[in-house]
């Protein structure tokens, strides 16, 4: 079994990482502006990086900016969290069944061992409520609990792209020993 190689990083690397998770839009001009290094070194260190599998840029909704301002129900983006509990030996069928609807945005495995937490990004509350009776109809679940977000208290888009173990080693093309 192979050991992946990752780059060694330093506080540069770190710094626009962080400057990246802050803005994405950021031009690489600015970031070596603030930084005080070149726009090559930051495309550079950013290309490396990606090579890797250590940095991935990804777009993220923000849910609050998709809303009406002036308030009109249903209009925008809606964000829900379906918590769901499964009966015993149907913890797999349950996982798969939500993965494969396109309504599903993230999927977690929570603090109970047969209970996931699915995230879901809405165009409007008929959206919500028809995922809803979809997921309550998949075999294997006992229990179904929703939540609508109403307002977003703050938000980190900083934390959102977590890479797992796993992931680093497969952007090598290695198999996790673990």
């Amino acid at each position: 079994m192979e050991t992946p190689e990752f780059p060694t990083t330093d506080q540069l690397d770190r710094d626009i990482a962080v400057m990246l998770a802050q803005d994405a839009r950021l031009s690489f001009r600015k970031i070596a502006a603030d930084l005080g290094v070149t726009e090559g070194t930051v495309r550079g260190r950013v290309k490396r990086l990606q090579n890797a599998g250590l940095l991935k840029l990804v777009p993220i909704l923000d849910i609050d900016r998709t809303r009406d301002p002036t308030g009109t129900p249903g209009f925008g983006q809606h964000m829900m969290f379906i918590t769901v509990k499964c009966a015993n030996g149907k913890l797999d069928a349950v996982r798969e069944a939500l993965l494969a609807m396109p309504q599903v945005s993230a999927l977690y495995d929570a603090n109970a061992a047969p209970r996931l937490v699915a995230v879901c990004i809405l165009p409007s509350l008929e959206d919500a409520a028809t995922v809803m009776n979809r997921v309550v109809a998949i075999d294997g679940i006992r229990e179904a609990d929703s939540e609508l977000v109403l307002q977003s208290i703050k938000y980190n888009a900083a934390i959102a792209p977590i890479a797992t173990v796993a992931d680093l080693y497969a952007a090598q093309g290695a198999v996790d020993p673990a």
